[in-house]
């Protein structure tokens, strides 16, 4: 039980203390979150990918196991999130939604803490390279997904390129892949920039929650989003894992 209450408050009550501090700040201030959205996308991420993919300290071998792992799994729930869609005849609009909430995680603000607690900095910069994956994924296949409700593949498409990230990226892999080091000062100023993704997506967040309407939110389509969330990901997570004959330290924050 102590060990509960110290996990709880060192890694919940800080997310928990920065979504709240969102909610008050939507609630007396009504921001426009679209400037904090243009913020994160186009300044926060690159620098964070720029920065932790080019100086990250995996092996080839390790950061080709934890890309498999994301690809397949997104692959496995994205396929996963249409069938289930097409069984309970959701609308379009719905099943795109679906589709986000299920193939992606929100694997930078909840899981990062985590794992740097449970198993330290190893631990923590497998889990930096997933969330940077998941990051590019998000603001080009969901940015795909999404656009599709409101465009034609075509425009969806061209909307997904002219995403910063998939250039953030393509720059880091390269820095990585040649081992070209950055000069301290950049590299430092990326990592500051960086560093405050996590706290504008959280204050975000807790913006969001304030102008959600809950009563109009209970329906049937929600509770079948979350089942595939809290169950269905877990388990392909856990199938993906078995497919790759992952272990040990990469298998275990992985699936965390």
């Amino acid at each position: 039980m102590n060990n509960y209450i110290s996990l709880f408050g060192t890694v919940s009550v800080p997310i928990l203390l920065a979504c709240f501090l969102g909610y008050v700040y939507q609630k007396y201030k009504s921001p426009d979150t679209k400037v904090l959205a243009d913020l994160s996308l186009f300044v926060l991420s690159p620098c964070l990918i720029v920065s932790a993919v080019s100086g990250s300290d995996l092996n080839d071998s390790a950061f080709a196991h934890i890309a498999l792992f994301t690809v397949i799994q997104t692959v496995l729930c994205w396929v996963a999130s249409v069938g289930v869609g097409k069984l309970f005849r959701f609308d379009t609009p719905s099943s795109r939604a679906m589709e986000l909430t299920t193939i992606f995680a929100n694997s930078n603000n909840y899981g990062l803490p985590l794992l740097l607690l449970a198993f330290g900095n190893a631990g923590f910069a497998i889990g930096v390279t997933n969330v940077v994956l998941h990051i590019v994924l998000v603001n080009t296949l969901g940015l795909y997904i999404a656009s599709r409700s409101s465009f034609s593949p075509k425009q969806a498409a061209a909307k997904m390129v002219r995403n910063p990230l998939i250039y953030a990226a393509a720059a880091g892999l390269i820095l990585y892949l040649f081992q070209i080091p950055l000069p301290t000062s950049i590299n430092s100023g990326l990592e500051l920039i960086g560093g405050a993704y996590a706290a504008i997506v959280l204050l975000m967040l807790g913006m969001q929650l304030k102008k959600t309407n809950w009563r109009a939110s209970m329906r049937r389509k929600l509770w079948i989003s979350i089942v595939m969330r809290i169950v269905g990901v877990p388990a392909l997570s856990f199938l993906t894992i078995k497919l790759l004959g992952l272990h040990g330290l990469e298998a275990s924050v992985l699936f965390v």
